[in-house]
């Protein structure tokens, strides 16, 4: 589709998580440890201010901030991971967070409750950013009762790549410990808007992503591995980032551009998946991280608001449904309210009933 008259043809994303524990101020809050990332693009003659992101407990993700090769490897039905993507649909995957409104960990009943809820409203996948708060254990098991692939997460905070490298560890070891493991693993995502944050040069980011590739496939994951940025940074870095890379991955999120109406959303997610593809040629693309905020102040002609939320919403999943990742499950309390005062509502599941 092509971009909206009223859009640039390139974006740059704006939109980070954050998690409880340590969010501060850049425009928008940002933690030290993984679980709900997500950023919109603003046009290149007119850049959009940093958001943050939440960082897991252990390691949660951070808020909102910009953003705006080979194809998967394809596996045959009996491979470790039973790999291919599920992209058919109009809603492929939600982003989740096993965090209380106070930030804490979520109890593996209140867990399981939220995974059927995804499970009960479509959803074939279910987006995590980090190993903390249980995402291994809970979260898996819970996903994988109901047939729900997961897309994991290794999230790289303030603290840099020494810090994240833990996860890979734990991945590894949760994944070995049962050999049906790897068959609900639909993808590996190293890093959530690192370089966007300055938590990692993409150079870094590269050896890392290659390093944790490594891993997983020594253990036995033959599905795909890749890190995802804002389309900017992505474009800016594609010589370094596109080739360590299985898949081109974005957090796509049109509110952040600030000429992008809620109505107009769709179209213009749609658009940016195809940049997207010819950042990275020859591999598939995939928007994992998307949505638009219920309360807060405009940026620009993007309005937050539930009625705003319910359309772009419905514009994106009519549009890019089947390769976006919707932000996020529910609102998420414990953060700051970040700039716009909008990193607080996210929460799109309820549209989906």
């Amino acid at each position: 589709m092509t971009t909206p008259s009223s859009s640039p043809t390139q974006t740059s994303l704006h939109h980070i998580t954050a998690t409880p524990e340590a969010v501060t101020h850049s425009p928008h809050p940002i933690h030290d440890n993984p679980v709900h990332p997500s950023k919109s693009a603003a046009p290149a003659e007119a850049p959009q201010p940093k958001a943050a992101k939440p960082a897991p407990q252990a390691q949660k993700p951070a808020t909102h901030a910009q953003k705006s090769a080979a194809q998967p490897k394809k596996q045959s039905p009996d491979s470790p991971s039973n790999h291919s993507i599920n992209t058919s649909g109009s809603h492929w995957a939600m982003t989740y967070s096993p965090y209380t409104s106070s930030g804490g960990c979520k109890p593996s009943s209140d867990i399981a409750t939220d995974v059927a809820s995804i499970a009960a409203k479509g959803f074939s996948s279910l987006r995590l950013y980090s190993t903390d708060c249980s995402g291994l254990s809970a979260v898996a098991t819970a996903a994988q009762s109901r047939s729900i692939n997961l897309i994991l997460g290794i999230y790289i905070s303030s603290s840099g790549i020494s810090a994240a490298r833990p996860q890979i560890h734990e991945i590894v070891t949760w994944a070995t410990s049962n050999d049906a493991h790897w068959k609900g693993v639909e993808m590996i995502v190293v890093g959530n808007e690192a370089v966007f944050n300055n938590f990692a040069s993409a150079e870094e980011l590269a050896k890392f992503v290659s390093e944790a590739k490594a891993a997983f496939s020594a253990a036995g994951y033959t599905g795909p591995v890749t890190t995802t940025e804002t389309l900017e940074t992505l474009t800016k870095y594609a010589a370094t980032l596109c080739p360590v890379s299985d898949i081109a991955a974005a957090n796509i999120h049109p509110f952040f551009n600030g000429r992008i109406s809620a109505s107009q959303a769709g179209e213009f997610v749609a658009s940016q998946l195809t940049l997207l593809e010819s950042v990275c040629p020859g591999k598939e693309a995939y928007n994992l991280e998307t949505g638009w905020p219920s309360k807060g102040s405009a940026n620009g002609v993007a309005v937050p608001g539930s009625w705003e939320q319910r359309a772009a919403v419905e514009g994106i999943r009519k549009a890019a449904g089947g390769k976006s990742a919707f932000f996020s499950f529910v609102d998420d309390e414990w953060k700051e309210e970040g700039e716009w005062g909008v990193e607080r509502s996210w929460g799109c599941s309820q549209l989906f009933d």
